[in-house]
């Protein structure tokens, strides 16, 4: 008598499904002058994610270009449903935030 055979199912993941969340890792040098592979990079972005996170814990140069240009992807986030999400930020980048009115937006709130 034979050893009945262990049968495994194996789903494959339908390619058509989007991720369900996505990271953007924000450059250490973030100014006017090189913003260019950051806006790139979010325009890249899944338009079908449920989360983006906003890695920020490599940012050390930024200035009010980047805040402009991560408030205007905050806005086009939440307007898709998207929850937008950061981790690291620095005191320097909240005391800015507040500074040029941004910190709801940069927080996912309108």
């Amino acid at each position: 008598m034979k050893p009945a055979r262990k049968t495994v199912r194996r789903t494959r993941k339908s390619p058509d499904l989007p991720p369900k969340s996505e990271v953007v890792v924000v450059p250490a040098d973030c100014t006017v002058r090189n913003i260019v592979a950051l806006r790139e990079r979010l325009c890249e972005a899944s338009d079908n994610v449920r989360n983006i996170t906003l890695d920020l814990r490599h940012l050390q140069r930024f200035d009010s270009a980047t805040l402009q240009l991560l408030a205007a992807f905050a806005r086009d986030q939440a307007a898709r449903g998207t929850n937008l999400l950061t981790c690291g930020a620095s005191v320097a980048w909240d005391e800015a935030a507040a500074l040029l009115g941004l910190t709801a937006t940069l927080a996912g709130s309108s």
